[in-house]
Parts: C-alpha cells; sequence; structure tokens
C-alpha cells in the first residue's frame, strides 16, 4: 500500500516469501482475498485513480501469480485475477497476464479445463472490448487439447476472431 511504485513491484515479487511464511489457511483465507479486492479496486477506478506508472505494478502482479500458484492447492483461484488483467488496456500487461494463464493451465486436469478455463477463454473471446478478445487468442492453444466437449465452441470462436474486423485481434490469431 506504498505510494512508491518500485516498493510496490518489489512487495508484489516477495510474494512466494508471504505465501511460504504465513502458511495456506492463512494465504487463502486473507492474501487471496486482499490481491482479487485490490485489484478489484485498482481496475474500477483504473483510468481515474492510476497513473500510468502503475502498469508495472499490474504486470509484476500477472507475473507472480504465474509463479506461486503452484503453492494453492486450487490451481484455479488466481484465474478470476487474472481474466481481469488480460483485459487491460495497456498491452504488457496483458500479455503477462496470458502468459500466467498458460503457465497455469499447464497444470490444470481435463476436468478443470473444461469446467473452468475453456469457459474464461470464451468469456475473453466475447468481450466487449478488443483487449479480452487479443488475450483469448493466446489462450486458445493450451486448454484446446484437454477441452472435450467445449472443442466445437472453441473452434467457432475461434475462427470469429479470425475474421474478425479489428486488425489487431486478427493478427493475434495468426
Amino acid at each position: 500500500q506504498n505510494e512508491e511504485i518500485h516498493i510496490k513491484v518489489n512487495a508484489i515479487h516477495r510474494l512466494r516469501t508471504v505465501i511460504l511464511s504465513i502458511g495456506l489457511d492463512e494465504t487463502i483465507a486473507t492474501l487471496i482475498p486482499y490481491i482479487d479486492g485490490k485489484l478489484i479496486l485498482l481496475l474500477i477506478d483504473f483510468n481515474e485513480l492510476i497513473k500510468s506508472e502503475d502498469d508495472e505494478v499490474l504486470f509484476a502482479v500477472a507475473e507472480e501469480l504465474g509463479k506461486v500458484f503452484p503453492l494453492i492447492p486450487d490451481k484455479t483461484v488466481f484465474l478470476p485475477s487474472l481474466e481481469t488483467l488480460a483485459k487491460q488496456d495497456e498491452t504488457v500487461v496483458r500479455e503477462q497476464a496470458a502468459k500466467s494463464l498458460t503457465t497455469i493451465s499447464e497444470n490444470l486436469s481435463d476436468a478443470e479445463i473444461q469446467n473452468v478455463f475453456a469457459p474464461l477463454v470464451i468469456k475473453l473471446a466475447q468481450g466487449e472490448w478488443f483487449t479480452g478478445r487479443v488475450s483469448s487468442c493466446q489462450l486458445f492453444f493450451p486448454c484446446y487439447s484437454k477441452s472435450g466437449p467445449q472443442k466445437e465452441k472453441l473452434r467457432k470462436k475461434f475462427i470469429e476472431l479470425c475474421n474478425e474486423d479489428t486488425p489487431m485481434i486478427r493478427r493475434a490469431c495468426a
């Protein structure tokens, strides 16, 4: 909660140490709701309250969530936060969120892919703004092979994105 961005970024990069120090129960009870709540507060008033430098903080969060997820039994716990970050205007934040989502998806069971991750990808692909649709393009491949009954829906959505009018989305598909 410091005003200095570099201190916030350094604190976020110590997330693994914090999780190991406070333990699993305290992480689930306190830290995860805190991170989710902070992201929501930061993102609700993003245009008014957050200076452009704070993209560094959001990037650090996206990066660290992709690194610390193995410490938590529920591998899907950070997916909502990363989904929010994958919709951001700043390209590096979106790309890092997509990388972390890909890393997490590689460690999910078939059921988690089918019930949680594939619907997240489809939701991003159906987003009103291009930012989520661009991010979704990176996520089709890692979830497709384990998506079972969702495969047809994923294929149709990807084909729709390939035919979008927005060049950024078509480029991301390519």
